[in-house]
């Protein structure tokens, strides 16, 4: 799907088609054109309107691997990657932007929280268009990196569910328990991993004197840009720790939970043993007088159930049960 916006210092306004776009564009206005789950004719137009070659609106198609910027003279080409949430679970997806002077083409697949809530503030209003094409990606970078912090908001969340879940109750399942910190534990790796190439991306287009599109607004929107991917960063390692946390409670509350196993086998040999003392003595075959008479039986039996409720009753005056 392919919409174009047009933003000037007055309004923003959606054309239909892209030469109409292209029709009085100027300083004082920014084009962008956005692809959503691009096809090869929506890219073909998009070549030959802004003179990309092949290599160029290729990658459109295919965006590259991994967070990047490629300076191609009068254009240039910014990867990145937005974390989404599908499921519930964070799902890293490519971006790719084409900058030129005063336009911006984006392409990706499916739907990316972080940009739709981007369009939607930049259809809002403001001034839009006064942005340089560099500043106008600035902007859409500042919400990209605010995709991670949500990723790491959501884990943490997650984090303390279970750590609810444990505290409350006694895992009947551990496997599954470490199953799911496994996995919150390797998203957090792959945001990480993912997050870090864009502050390489991020210091080149934060000076302006490498590429021919960059100013010193934007370069400054970079700098700051930069400064909100190292506290990203620092998020990530708090929730990795999370996770360390919430695998030693769970480790904990099991230790517990094999105290109390061992507590309870404890209190019944303590309660078992005299009483079998008691009966290994009494069923001695041994010719004494003792055993002539019927009411030792009862006492015996007597004896026995005294000791065992005098344990319990220690037991529960000491708060071991």
């Amino acid at each position: 799907m392919l919409t174009i916006f047009v933003f000037d210092e007055r309004e923003s306004r959606r054309e239909e088609d892209l030469p109409d776009g292209l029709k009085g564009l100027d300083d004082k206005a920014m084009l962008w054109v956005a692809l959503r789950d691009p096809t090869e004719e929506e890219v073909a137009a998009v070549q030959e309107a802004f003179q990309l070659s092949d290599q160029q609106a290729q990658r459109l198609l295919e965006p590259p691997s991994e967070p990047s910027l490629t300076d191609a003279g009068q254009h240039m080409h910014v990867t990145l990657y937005a974390a989404n949430s599908e499921d519930g679970k964070p799902v890293l997806r490519p971006v790719e932007c084409v900058l030129g002077r005063n336009w911006v083409v984006t392409s990706h697949e499916a739907e990316i929280e972080a940009l739709e809530e981007f369009r939607e503030r930049a259809e809002g209003g403001g001034q839009v268009g006064a942005l340089d094409s560099p500043s106008f990606i600035a902007a859409a970078v500042e919400w990209v990196v605010t995709s991670y912090f949500r990723a790491f908001e959501e884990i943490e969340g997650e984090l303390e569910e279970l750590d609810a879940e444990v505290i409350s109750d006694v895992p009947k399942n551990v496997s599954d328990n470490l199953v799911r910190l496994l996995e919150l534990r390797r998203s957090i790796g792959s945001l990480r991993r993912t997050l870090f190439p864009h502050r390489e991306v991020i210091v080149a287009l934060a000076h302006p004197e490498l590429d021919l599109l960059s100013t010193e607004a934007s370069a400054q929107r970079f700098e700051a840009i930069e400064r909100r991917v190292a506290q990203a960063m620092d998020a990530a390692r708090e929730a990795k720790e999370s996770t360390r946390g919430s695998f030693d409670l769970l480790v904990a509350r099991l230790g517990q939970r094999t105290n109390d196993i061992m507590k309870v086998f404890t209190l019944v040999t303590v309660i078992l043993l005299p009483a079998t003392v008691l009966a290994g003595v009494m069923g001695m075959n041994f010719r004494v007088g003792l055993f002539d008479w019927a009411w030792m039986f009862w006492a015996v039996i007597a004896a026995m159930v005294g000791i065992a409720l005098f344990v319990l009753s220690v037991a529960r005056s000491q708060r071991w049960i």
